[in-house]
């Protein structure tokens, strides 16, 4: 299918590039016709980049997940990041084969492995849909009301385009809140196996310990396959299944890139708020983003602890831990990075003269004059109760049978309301399926003991909170329980005598006819329906306040756009995007200077028993300095990693990076430190991504995984 230009968003942008610098910006595709590439450092033709009606690169870029992957053959092989497919290798590793810690390779198709529930997406085509999104909010001053027309919309034309597009998926994305809306096909690969992960030692070399950090010397890249049905529809996994042929594959430079050479990413950055008002700012760093952080290092001590004398534990706990400890650490970089730029000041110090641009002129008065003053006394609201929300947002995090018991409460309550007999049917018909898919999730994560653990910590900070934070159910649960002692043992109670952790007994009650699941009456009920009212309530203030903030932020966008007299950047929303810049080195800190390669001499350099442990074969290739095809000239070493001043973002994980003639010369994985503060703010000075160098990936793979079958099939030449 063409694919639709989206010439609606940014038809008179003011852009000025240079070849000297990058330019922030996760571009929309519709973007790159108005960027001088050719000046910036582009060699191959714009058009075979972003080709809106026929065959280009994007064709060769797919979502992986969370992710983003790029296809590099003919039969639907793809490169990712380690990761990126870590999950689906922990859930198929067990204590007997640690596909984990050992890697796992494929020594043909046949024996490549289902990573099940991976779904990846290519982007088919996209429109503007903001007019239809819309339709209806203008003659409504409720702002709830405003927020149910506008998701009423969106779910109508996804239905409508859903049912004229039965091969596709499509979505409608926010592009700039209450404002502008896009609609996106997308084509699926359901059926995605795993072809080649390295050992943990070498996609994850220095662990936790390295993330964020840079010098980095990480092998962070995987290799995967997608599968379609015979006829080339998109299928479920089956033995009968083949190989997905893709229009576009991209070609790979195994010569790799130098410093300063112009690069580009093609990829699926997660969410920016680059948009967002001052006073956003303020509650993320002021709150959001701490109490996560806080929150997070708690959940993994205390699995490291359980985990510490347990193979089982390690195993199941392995995929979680590296979740959480990316988010925390990303958090506390962003932290860093609020305070060292002074962020959040700036946005205030920067709405403060908008808002006198606003007043100096009377039009403009009129139309937005109150856009920022009534931002500012909404948030506020926000900040006032961000403690007591905060703990309503996280409190299932840690406790999944909660969360269950109040996924029951909300049904139960629901269902009596419904009517008469027959409504309640279609309640019943309607819903409980939706129930049992929330279960069967829910069933994978519940852990008793790490559960009473987490509700402890959770309940006791709910307990410190003062005045209008207190949460009522847990005030409550402390005056019946008065000591730390009897809180332990009501809790721990509730456990033992709850039916909801038993799978067979629950979803043999949730028949499809059945109200029988909004009879049961247990002690985790009786919490669950206490925070559940408790919660209901505040939401539906919430949710007053988010309407009344979807409808001030498209205003907002249109002051801000006045003020600064252009249009900008949509901020960045898991839909494809392009940025460009150059391989370069930086000063994150007074006096201190990284240079943009690492080699595979600092990975034997860093090598331990701990936090860098090394295979021998490493060890002894680099002792026979044999570096095959691979070695960089300018270095003389085999080079590992590399840094550039791209704008990139979560998401971005597995995006190829590719040299000015478009040829793969790495798999983004990560950013410095310094760039974790990227989904606020972009800057060249600190902004800095960090790349597994193609060189690596392709050494790894013949030398070290011995699987020169996946270099033949990337038309890979080596001696």
């Amino acid at each position: 299918m063409k694919k639709i230009l989206l010439t609606f968003i940014f038809t008179s942008i003011v852009l000025v590039f240079s070849s000297h610098k990058a330019d922030e910006g996760m571009f929309p595709m519709s973007e790159v016709k108005n960027i001088d590439l050719k000046k910036a450092g582009l060699r191959m033709e714009p058009i075979d980049l972003y080709n809106p009606n026929g065959v280009s690169l994007v064709d060769a870029i797919v979502r992986v997940g969370g992710c983003t992957g790029s296809f590099v053959s003919s039969d639907g092989l793809m490169v990712t990041n380690h990761h990126c497919a870590f999950g689906f290798v922990a859930a198929m590793s067990t204590v007997q084969n640690n596909y984990i810690k050992n890697g796992f390779l494929a020594k043909d198709k046949a024996g490549e492995a289902q990573a099940k529930g991976l779904v990846c997406k290519i982007t088919a085509s996209y429109a503007d849909v903001s007019d239809q999104v819309l339709m209806g909010t203008q003659s409504t001053n409720d702002p709830v009301q405003r927020l149910q027309i506008i998701a009423t919309n969106i779910k109508r034309i996804t239905e409508e385009e859903n049912k004229k597009n039965p091969g596709l998926q499509c979505e409608v994305s926010e592009m700039f809140t209450g404002k502008t809306y896009v609609l996106f096909r997308y084509q699926l690969l359901k059926d995605v196996r795993i072809v080649y992960v390295p050992a943990r030692s070498i996609g994850e070399y220095g662990g936790e310990k390295d993330n964020w950090v840079w010098p980095r010397h990480s092998g962070d890249f995987a290799f995967l396959r997608a599968y379609v049905a015979p006829d080339g529809s998109a299928a479920e996994y089956s033995p009968n299944n083949v190989p997905f042929k893709p229009k576009k594959f991209l070609k790979i430079n195994s010569k790799g890139i130098n410093e300063n050479d112009f690069v580009f990413i093609l990829g699926y950055p997660g969410r920016t708020f680059r948009n967002q008002p001052a006073s956003f700012y303020k509650y993320h760093e002021n709150y959001m983003l701490k109490y996560v952080s806080d929150l997070f290092d708690w959940q993994i001590n205390k699995m490291e602890e359980m985990g510490k004398n347990s193979d089982s534990l390690q195993i199941k706990y392995a995929g979680k831990i590296k979740s959480l400890a990316n988010t925390t650490k990303n958090y506390k970089g962003k932290l860093q990075g609020f305070r060292r730029v002074g962020l959040t000041q700036k946005k205030f110090e920067e709405e403060k003269r908008m808002q006198a641009f606003l007043e100096s002129d009377p039009n403009l008065n009129k139309q937005y004059g109150k856009v920022l003053p009534e931002i500012n006394k909404l948030y506020d609201d926000i900040i006032n109760n961000a403690p007591r929300n905060l703990f309503f947002d996280y409190v299932y995090n840690v406790a999944p049978t909660l969360q269950m018991a109040a996924a029951i409460d909300n049904y139960a309550l629901a269902y009596r309301e419904a009517g008469g007999k027959t409504e309640k049917q279609n309640f019943l018909s309607i819903q409980v399926p939706k129930l049992k898919v929330l279960f069967q999730k829910l069933y994978g994560q519940m852990d008793p003991e790490f559960e009473i653990a987490g509700l402890l910590k959770m309940f006791e900070d709910a307990h410190q909170n003062d005045g209008n934070n207190k949460v009522s159910a847990i005030e409550n649960f402390y005056k019946e329980n008065p000591t730390a002692e009897a809180r332990e043992k009501a809790i721990r109670l509730w456990y033992k005598k709850t039916k909801l952790s038993d799978k067979d007994f629950m979803l043999k009650l949730l028949a499809d006819s059945s109200a029988a699941f909004t009879k049961l009456k247990y002690g985790m009920l009786q919490i669950g329906h206490d925070i559940n009212l408790e919660m209901n309530y505040y939401d539906q203030i919430d949710r007053k306040r988010e309407g009344q903030l979807n409808a001030l932020l498209g205003r907002y966008a249109d002051a801000k756009s006045a003020y600064q007299q252009k249009q900008f950047i949509p901020d960045a929303n898991g839909t494809l995007r392009f940025t460009y810049g150059f391989i370069r080195g930086y000063y994150p800190n007074d006096g201190e200077y990284n240079k943009p390669f690492t080699t595979l001499t600092g990975v034997i350099e860093k090598e331990d028993k701990v936090d860098y442990e090394l295979l021998d074969a490493i060890k002894e290739l680099y002792a026979a300095k044999d570096y095959g095809a691979f070695l960089h000239p300018g270095l003389n070493d085999l080079p590992v990693n590399f840094l550039y001043n791209l704008d990139t973002t979560g998401g971005n994980s597995g995006s190829p990076v590719m040299d000015a003639d478009g040829s793969l010369v790495g798999v983004n994985f990560d950013r410095a430190y310094t760039a974790t503060i990227n989904d606020y703010a972009w800057n060249e000075a600190y902004s800095r991504s960090v790349a597994v160098d193609i060189r690596y990936v392709l050494w790894t793979v013949q030398k070290v995984a011995k699987a020169d079958h996946l270099l033949q099939e990337m038309n890979i030449s080596t001696p």
